[in-house]
């Protein structure tokens, strides 16, 4: 049977000024493959209790494929990423890391 979701496990590794956290906070959060990366990035805003929504996020796979929203602040289009709003979680394999990082700035 194919599995539908997925156990994701998201720590915290630095916070504001970048500073490194010890231990690092996280949570074990529950999504369905067929949820986008930007349904997953709000979630975690959640998580954390993220009330401002008004960072800039970037997913970085394994195989070094980025993913991030459509559009930037500046209206451009970020070059060479997938758009978050359509790249499903799907793409995950069983074990895979990735980096997301947000409060990019003005990116």
């Amino acid at each position: 049977m194919a599995r539908t979701h997925l156990a994701i496990t998201v720590e915290l590794v630095s916070g504001g000024q970048h500073a490194a956290l010890w231990p690092r906070p996280g949570r074990i959060m529950i999504a369905s493959r067929s949820a986008t990366f930007e349904q997953f990035a709000e979630a975690v805003d959640d998580a954390f209790g993220r009330w401002d929504r008004s960072h800039l996020h970037e997913f970085t796979l394994a195989d070094g494929t980025s993913i991030s929203p459509a559009k930037r602040r500046d209206g451009d289009e970020p070059e060479g990423s997938l758009d978050g709003s359509k790249a499903r979680l799907g793409r995950l394999r069983c074990g895979d890391q990735f980096a997301y990082v947000f409060d990019l700035g003005d990116m």
